[in-house]
């Protein structure tokens, strides 16, 4: 086999990618595909934009791969006459060279999606993306002259110097656009570990996902462009079916009117922290935080009011949050929990100051008829909570003592 052009000298090997399996492989994965878009239509996490370009991609290369798989089944196992069906032995053709040039342009095509989704880059946007650009229109125009010559002159090209050094330029060029999958892997890893972190995995697992869905194509790729294989398509098919089933577990883990994790997140991630030890450490913070006289604002103001103070809330916490290891979630009703890794920069009471200012800053910049005031209880982590559950009821006792401290205060002060 000279690197999938040599059709009629396929071995066993490459006719079992092709036979019967990979037919009912592209079905699943083009319904598969289909359904991902369907749902991402009324889906607008960070993550639609990607998932619906690669998507796009994928439904094409999953109709070629299909239309050369039921070609190859009737070939080799029905056993049609290729040699007395012109159209056959042409059609045939194409859809090889159409494989192998789907298969050749989707690191550019990555490559674009990754830098708009994570740097907001347009297509013609930088030194780097006109460079891939020129390289992919090189790659096109060649492959175009060479498909054209084929229409013209039938399969016997194959035999001509002209087809080996076509083969000679493709391969080239789809080696260089190599280039754009090593430009763009580190934005790859930065959203892979990003999106598998902190979601229904471990952290071992994200590991493991990082490392099939972002190195092990990489290093497969250039076999699956020689040797014409649809290995770079199946697992691009299970990375959008992962991440279409992370962007909709993320979904039923926000509340949903401030836009924060809610109960059930929070829980998840303490989970994972108390499954490893070197997380349990007296660094580790919760933070009970709730409104004062709540209540009072939605039995005066209504419940309007009290949404916007739930909001404005949350729009602090975010403002406050620091840029690692800080956790933040809606508990329940006006109580909210933030948990912090310490480290000599990132501090609670750092944490607590930056909170304070910021919510004494909405109150100078709104115009509600009321002023928004929290209590606030923090407990680092001790042996003595062995559960969840024991650390969450340490901090709410926390809060509830300053509560009652600030109140006594208030009283005597009248």
């Amino acid at each position: 086999m000279q690197f999938g052009l040599d059709f009629y000298t396929l071995n066993r090997s490459f006719q079992f990618f092709y036979g019967h399996s990979l037919i009912y492989l592209v079905l699943a994965a083009y319904f598969v595909i289909r359904r991902i878009k369907y749902s991402e239509k009324s889906n607008r996490t960070s993550n639609t934009y990607l998932i619906t370009r690669i998507c796009n991609m994928l439904i094409v290369q999953s109709v070629a791969i299909g239309l050369f798989s039921s070609l190859n089944v009737l070939i080799y196992d029905v056993e049609i006459d290729v040699t007395s069906s012109g159209w056959v032995d042409r059609l045939f053709l194409i859809l090889t060279l159409s494989i192998l040039f789907l298969n050749s342009v989707f690191p550019y095509y990555l490559f674009i999606v990754m830098r708009k989704q994570l740097h907001s880059i347009g297509t013609f946007q930088g030194m780097l993306n006109r460079t891939a650009f020129v390289l992919v229109s090189l790659f096109g125009l060649v492959f175009s002259a060479f498909v054209l010559k084929l229409m013209i002159y039938s399969a016997e090209v194959l035999a001509t110097p002209f087809c080996r050094a076509f083969y000679r330029v493709v391969i080239c060029l789809s080696l260089a656009q190599f280039l754009c999958f090593l430009l763009t892997i580190k934005d790859v890893h930065v959203f892979v570990s990003e999106l598998l972190h902190g979601v229904f995995l471990s952290r071992r697992a994200a590991r493991v996902g990082v490392i099939l869905f972002v190195y092990v194509p990489t290093f497969i790729w250039p076999v699956t462009v020689i040797f014409n294989l649809p290995i770079f398509f199946i697992s691009l098919v299970a990375f959008v079916f992962v991440v279409h089933m992370v962007s909709q577990s993320r979904a039923v883990s926000r509340d949903f009117l401030t836009g924060m994790n809610n109960r059930n997140e929070l829980y998840r991630y303490l989970s994972r922290l108390f499954e490893r030890e070197e997380d349990l450490t007296s660094a580790l913070n919760l933070i009970f935080i709730d409104i004062n006289k709540f209540k009072s604002i939605n039995d005066t103001y209504g419940h309007t009011q009290g949404d916007k103070a739930l909001i404005c809330l949350a729009d602090c916490l975010r403002k406050s949050a620091f840029s690692k290891d800080c956790f933040l979630s809606r508990y329940a009703g006006d109580e909210f929990i933030v948990v912090i890794k310490e480290n000599p920069e990132n501090t609670v009471s750092k944490f607590i100051d930056s909170l304070n200012r910021n919510i004494q800053k909405a109150n100078t910049t709104n115009t509600d008829p009321y002023r928004l005031s929290i209590a606030i209880g923090s407990v680092s982590y001790s042996e003595e909570f062995d559960t969840v559950e024991k650390f969450i009821e340490a901090a709410d006792r926390r809060m509830y003592d300053k509560k009652a401290e600030s109140e006594k205060i208030s009283r005597q002060l009248i």
